[in-house]
């Protein structure tokens, strides 16, 4: 069966009730937690760090109550960008470079004919890899200086300009690695970058690198519906949280559409004015060192004058007051944490002492260093304190941030230390549906857009996917990034309340290393399923065709 034919059958099947699993699963609030740029071993990385071994995991990583699946997350194939994207991005002038540059760095706007190749995914054929990083190199590992592109002569004509252009300028050399061929095709074959992977999740569409919500019909660049505005037109509230400016790709997919996720001042006009959001919380102040791309002055202005109805919070008392319920939740709520960049987990960056409560400070290294701005947890439950107020219920998507700064930047403490934050928002999270509401009225998943680093074990040149050695509780893992960027890797996904076992009938592949998985664009497939109230025909009709459409 195809896969178009097979997702309009489910969604009619879903919304008719005829599902084996579950009759026409409803949930009245949706939660999507996304940790992003986390590979699977991330997770064991980070579980490793805190309890020292291989076996032991989170509680609802462990549970069998959460229904666990692997998940593909390659971007869209053969769609072209509006010319001069991505020269300009490049710092070339426009027309400099072809329009298509497949196989190329996946944080570009460039079309690489997605696809997950299970059986490249798995070849574990010894072979040269074409490795690549910042300037500095990885922190682990004895490969040496490394840069920021490769250029391999094998790479079609128009790599091979991009690389000669970039080499004169002096930033890019050859660097190669021993590993094995599946290496090589993860790290450099069908990456998406989060804007694109941010579709996926919110819209059920594949599309190219650094679209949000926009496809390419054939003939144009043309804007598609999300699951923030199915939401809403259903009379529930929705919002974001994040640990990045809320301009970044992958809160952006869950606000707006924009054919190109740098256009950041209009993004952010969009998400402030569109109505999509009845929550966004976010760092990138402008008063504290913030771009003016993320919050113009007027948009400021306009926000603390409370523009169609959003109450204005940058005091971090008051975050925190919303959060643990001392202090009402307004009807809407714009919350700036007041830092200009990311909201990182912890000041403990490239330091070994990840998430160790004796925070480093020169002054008092044995010291304890207060917590000033609010935790992922403590913004979370402002959030959720703001949007269950809507009896009707409420879509939010929950994202750990700075997860993908770390593995880009081959920082193993800091990648542990914003992965132990994100698992405790899902712990603060869990908490609140069990205690204030149910999994029979809210669906959780867990997952991540993409990975990132391809961070394995020490001896992963000649042992196949090795994970990370786990060293005592409160130790490294000891392990090699392979990439400085997005990888093509399956990721994992967890899932508990109304329509998780929904994911069961929409297998992809069988992996044989992970198993059936599961694609990005499923989640968004499980979420629209479960949020509409009692289907009318149209609605049947409606969903049956967006399933076969979205599928081309």
């Amino acid at each position: 069966m195809s896969r178009s034919i097979r997702y309009a059958a489910f969604s009619v099947a879903v919304l008719a009730g005829t599902t084996s699993a579950l009759a026409n699963p409803k949930a009245k609030n949706v939660i999507l937690m996304i940790s992003d740029g986390a590979g699977d071993t991330t997770w064991k990385a980070a579980n490793q760090w805190q309890f020292g071994n291989n076996s032991t995991q989170q509680p609802w990583q462990s549970n069998p109550a959460y229904k666990s699946h692997w998940m593909s997350t390659f971007p869209g194939d053969t769609l072209p960008l509006p010319p001069g994207q991505t020269d300009v991005r490049l710092g070339f002038p426009a027309g400099t470079l072809p329009r298509r540059l497949p196989q190329l760095w996946n944080e570009l706007p460039i079309p690489q004919n997605g696809s997950y190749d299970i059986s490249a995914a798995n070849d574990d054929t010894p072979e040269t890899v074409r490795v690549w990083a910042n300037a500095n190199g990885s922190l682990l590992g004895d490969r040496g200086p490394r840069q920021a592109l490769t250029p391999v002569a094998s790479n079609p004509a128009a790599v091979r300009q991009l690389a000669g252009l970039l080499a004169a300028q002096g930033s890019v050399r050859p660097h190669f690695d021993q590993g094995f061929a599946a290496y090589d095709y993860l790290i450099w074959n069908s990456t998406t970058d989060s804007a694109a992977a941010g579709t996926a999740l919110a819209s059920g569409r594949k599309t190219y690198n650094s679209a949000i919500n926009f496809i390419d019909n054939g003939t144009s660049l043309e804007a598609v519906p999300f699951i923030t505005q199915q939401v809403k037109a259903l009379g529930k509230k929705a919002g974001v949280v994040t640990t990045k400016p809320f301009t970044d790709a992958t809160p952006a997919a869950f606000g707006t559409q924009d054919d190109f996720r740098d256009d950041e001042a209009a993004i952010s006009d969009s998400m402030i004015r569109n109505g999509n959001l009845d929550v966004i919380i976010t760092p990138g102040h402008p008063e504290f060192g913030g771009s003016s791309q993320t919050l113009s002055a007027a948009n400021l202005a306009a926000l603390r004058g409370g523009l169609d109805n959003w109450t204005f919070v940058d005091n971090n008392a008051n975050l925190r007051a919303i959060g643990n319920g001392s202090q009402p939740a307004p009807e809407r709520l714009f919350g700036m944490v007041p830092v200009g960049g990311s909201l990182n987990s912890r000041n403990t960056t490239g330091r070994r002492n990840a998430y160790d409560p004796r925070f480093y400070d020169p002054a008092n290294p044995n010291g304890a260093v207060p917590f000033v701005n609010p935790d992922l947890d403590e913004l979370s439950m402002a959030a959720i304190n703001t949007l269950k107020q809507d009896p009707e219920g409420f879509f939010v998507m929950i994202e750990g941030a700075s997860v993908d700064s770390a593995a880009h930047a081959n920082n193993l403490p800091q990648l542990i230390e914003e992965q132990l934050q994100f698992n405790r928002a899902v712990d603060r999270v869990i908490n609140w549906i069990e205690t204030e509401s149910s999994w029979d009225d809210t669906l959780l998943i867990v997952t991540t857009d993409h990975a990132n680093g391809m961070f394995l074990g020490p001896d992963s040149r000649t042992v196949y996917f090795q994970d990370p050695v786990p060293g005592g509780a409160g130790e490294l893992p000891q392990g090699i990034f392979w990439t400085t960027n997005h990888t093509n890797e399956l990721v994992p996904l967890w899932s508990r309340g109304p329509g998780s076992e929904l994911f069961s009938q929409l297998f992809d592949g069988v992996d044989p290393r992970r198993g059936q998985f599961v694609d990005n664009t499923d989640v968004y497939t499980v979420m629209s399923s479960v949020v509409p109230e009692p289907a009318t025909m149209g609605l049947l009709a409606g969903a049956a065709v967006v399933a076969l459409r979205r599928r081309k």
